[in-house]
């Protein structure tokens, strides 16, 4: 049977694995697919992959591992690695995300695919947003390999 501390430290290293893959997922192909789409779909599919992300199981997955990994840091012998992966999670997940993707995809939002500049918005969000993508998809799946260490 599993300590409190390593079903704690288990669910954490499951949780920020799935949304580090979540996020290598757009990284390592989805974006380059809507890509293909040409820049007012890409933009129309992006839209719609925001919105519906934000009543998905995934934002559980997402805020509940935050949630998760603070309560394993807090219980863990392995404290520092447990703390560092906690950290590591809140930064590339939250922080991230938060300061960096999130007003990218509201600037996306406003944008009419149908428009002028809708080539020049793609090209300009695709970049940005994927600089920032990457940042966050290494900081979950090393707060990954820190829960998994620290089990």
């Amino acid at each position: 049977m599993l300590s409190i501390e390593d079903g704690l430290l288990l669910a954490a290293t499951i949780g920020s694995g799935l949304i580090a893959g979540l996020c290598f997922t757009f990284a390592s192909f989805l974006m380059r697919a809507f890509d293909e789409l040409g820049a007012a779909q890409a933009i129309r599919t992006m839209q719609s992959v925001n919105r519906v992300i934000l009543r998905s199981t995934a934002m559980a997955v997402w805020f509940g591992t935050l949630l998760i990994g603070i309560a394993a840091a807090v219980v863990a012998e392995e404290r520092t690695l447990a703390i560092a992966a906690a950290t590591l999670y809140a930064i590339g997940a939250l922080l991230i995300t938060g300061r960096g993707n999130v007003p990218l995809n509201e600037e996306l939002d406003r944008v009419d695919p149908d428009d002028a500049g809708a080539d020049e918005a793609w090209r300009t969000y695709r970049v940005r947003w994927g600089r920032w993508n990457a940042i966050r998809t290494v900081l979950c799946a090393l707060a990954s390999a820190g829960f998994a260490l620290a089990l």
